[in-house]
């Protein structure tokens, strides 16, 4: 058996009390150590939650409904257990309504591995473009 391991993860959450509620599971589990054994458990503050909510899911609509006008087909939610960390998540709370997902399209992102796919930023661009000007032109 290893004399020392370290485990890091992130928690993913779509309310404000999930966090809480598996952090102290999680602080209950350390705390249960076998004989000479013994664990302990920190956390750090991560991305908050980006709930679903009417206005969201308002503003996610809107969205798939320009998506469909320019051709692109429907814009729908990602399920949260494959979502990453969104920026929005940090002003969600403040604001009617919110939406990820709007830049750059790429894969392994927010790692040193990122990249960006150049070709989709025209179609990703207008499809932004449209929204807003929905949003502020009705």
């Amino acid at each position: 058996m290893a004399e020392t391991a370290v485990v890091t993860g992130d928690i993913r959450a779509v309310s404000p009390e999930q966090p809480a509620r598996v952090q102290d599971t999680l602080r209950a589990l350390a705390r249960e150590n076998l004989p000479h054994t013994r664990a302990s458990i920190s956390f750090g503050d991560g991305y908050p939650p980006l709930a679903s909510t009417e206005g969201n899911r308002e503003l996610l609509a809107i969205s798939s409904r320009a998506s469909q006008d320019l051709g692109y087909g429907a814009v729908t939610a990602v399920n949260p257990l494959l979502a990453g960390a969104a920026d929005v998540s940090f002003t969600a709370a403040h604001v009617e309504m919110a939406i990820d997902g709007l830049g750059m399209s790429g894969t392994a992102g927010h790692t040193v591995e990122e990249t960006g796919i150049l070709s989709a930023l025209p179609q990703q661009a207008k499809r932004a473009a449209v929204l807003m000007h929905r949003l502020y032109c009705p």
